[in-house]
């Protein structure tokens, strides 16, 4: 009751000093009215929103996002669910201040309403703004308290302030044949009746189209559709023992028509199934590793997107909250991070690499900013980070990397990752270094990695020695391994290049799509944990599909 009450104190005091106030009618020429309820609103509120003996808001975003999404899911040859679902949310940024020193707000979004009724939406954002300027006037004024005693030696502005963007692309539609999808899908998901000791398993299609729309007092008016096709395929099997073993097939595109036929996706499905089936019998690692550790395909750019994309993001906390860069590389501009062969760089413009489409593309940032290819290491010595509109020290303007998924609130983030080297070396040739060190080490064999992450490298193989065989493991899990030790860990990578796609996810709480494009990576040591703790019994009785009398 106390914040309604304060929300609909401000809204009189707005009143008075508008006494004409009425929502103007949109345009009969415009009929996007997502934009154009914002707009006005935003005008209104940049001219007349003030609190009687307060400072007026120097910089107001308004921020929504429109999600349109279709999924479908099967398992083992039936429909599990089909729906449609629509929201719609709002952001609204309010800032006090001024560019050097600001209330630092950190919002949330709203839902609206999901029909184009311009007066109801009109009035949301009224209301939002009332809260987010009264809510900036209460914040900063903490914010000066908090610091009246503090020494700050470095003057950072708290806001960057950037150039206005103007980017209006066409709106899209969902347009799609939901009951072909479906059929796919169920004739798909039937795949796995072909594997008996698959225990579960899933195909789900989802078609998601997501209208952003960012407009400011600065004069940005930016509309983007961005569409996201997915497919992903997931089977798990239970071994003798007792552990779960578990792979998937995704697919990730911008259109329908980027998707592979449905003969190629059934070959994918039935290859991850055999892996699956193949993982159920595997040996454990039945002793702890410490040893050479070859990285390739999809696990080689899975461990480059989680141990070093995040490392190039910076972002400085808001005043007060404990901590500080959170990367582990800001502090080391111009100094060696990694092998002097390894150049890195960002690049959001570049939509794909060879044949297939990158998710992290992207024309202005989520902060209205435009995209451009950012060098970030040069001959392994460190140049550059990642920025949003939040500066850093000796970095005081964004470039074009403030990023937010459908829940909001932009950070800094990457957009495509390249990880390049001048001297890269076939995977023949890699496997070949790796047995190499392992018999200087007296060691019988070798680690290769060509699935999963950091967290659960699924497809993990013994190399052996004396032949070369590679021998499937299961139960392995990594031990710590840093950013800051890859300056050193990396003994050479390959000459290829693997474009890891990784989607941000549905719903208000999706997160940033980006992309990896990475090549085979050799560490020199690497400890691998063989399986501890207790297991799940098997399954009482044999799948019913299967057991036949």
């Amino acid at each position: 009751m106390k914040q309604l009450f304060e929300r609909f104190t401000l809204a009189l005091t707005i009143a008075l000093l508008s006494a004409n106030f009425a929502f103007a009618q949109p345009a009969a020429n415009d009929s996007d009215v997502v934009l154009k309820a914002m707009q006005d609103e935003l005008q209104r509120s940049i001219s007349k929103l003030v609190i009687q003996g307060q400072e007026k808001p120097y910089f107001i975003e308004y921020e929504a996002m429109d999600i349109k999404t279709f999924t479908a899911t099967a398992a083992f040859g039936g429909l599990l669910y089909s729906q449609r679902n629509h929201g719609r949310a709002m952001m609204v940024d309010v800032r006090v201040g001024g560019y050097e020193f600001d209330n630092e707000p950190m919002g949330y979004p709203i839902s609206v309403a999901i029909e184009n009724d311009y007066n109801a939406l009109r009035h949301e954002l009224w209301l939002a703004t009332d809260a987010a300027y009264r809510g900036a006037v209460e914040q900063i004024a903490r914010k000066r308290a908090f610091l009246k005693n503090r020494v700050d030696e470095e003057k950072i502005p708290d806001f960057s302030k950037e150039d206005a963007t103007v980017l209006l692309l066409p709106s899209q539609t969902l347009s799609f044949d939901q009951k072909h999808w479906e059929t796919t899908v169920r004739e798909l998901s039937a795949l796995f009746r072909q594997f008996p000791t698959i225990k579960d398993s899933r195909v789900t299609f989802q078609a998601q189209l997501v209208h952003r729309y960012l407009v400011n007092s600065e004069g940005t008016r930016i509309r983007r559709p961005m569409m996201m096709i997915s497919l992903d395929a997931s089977a798990a099997a239970q071994t003798a023992d007792g552990m779960w073993v578990n792979l998937s097939a995704p697919f990730h595109v911008t259109s329908i028509d980027q998707l592979p036929s449905v003969a190629e996706i059934t070959k994918s499905i039935q290859r991850m199934a055999e892996q699956v089936t193949k993982l159920q019998v595997a040996p454990v690692l039945n002793e702890t590793y410490l040893g050479p550790v070859l990285f390739t395909g999809p696990a080689s750019a899975e461990m480059f997107a989680q141990l070093l994309a995040p490392e190039f993001c910076s972002y400085r906390p808001p005043v007060g909250m404990q901590g500080e860069d959170r990367s582990e590389l800001a502090n080391r501009l111009n100094r060696r991070v990694l092998p002097f062969h390894i150049s890195v760089y960002d690049d959001p413009t570049q939509e794909k690499f060879g044949d297939k489409a990158l998710l992290g593309s992207y024309k202005v940032d989520d902060q209205g900013v435009s995209a451009r290819k950012i060098s970030l290491v040069e001959q392994g010595v460190l140049k550059n980070l990642l920025l949003s509109r939040r500066p850093r020290k000796n970095m005081l303007r964004s470039n074009g990397h403030g990023r937010s998924g459908l829940n909001g609130g932009a950070t800094t983030e990457i957009g495509n990752l390249f990880i390049q080297s001048s001297d890269g070396k076939s995977y023949d040739q890699l496997k070949q270094e790796l047995i190499k060190m392992c018999k200087a080490l007296e060691m019988p064999y070798g680690i290769i990695i060509k699935g999963g992450g950091l967290s659960d490298p699924a497809l993990t193989y013994k190399v052996y020695v004396d032949d070369g065989r590679e021998e499937l493991i299961r139960g392995v899990s990594i031990g710590e391994l840093t950013v800051k030790q890859l300056k050193a860990q990396i003994i050479a990578v390959g000459n290829d290049s693997y474009a890891l796609n990784r989607a941000g996810g549905g719903g208000y709480g999706g997160g940033v799509s980006t992309s990896v494009i990475a090549p085979s990576a050799l560490l020199e040591e690497l400890e691998l944990k063989k399986p501890t703790g207790a297991k799940q019994k098997p399954m009482l009785l044999t799948h019913p599909y299967f057991d036949k009398p």
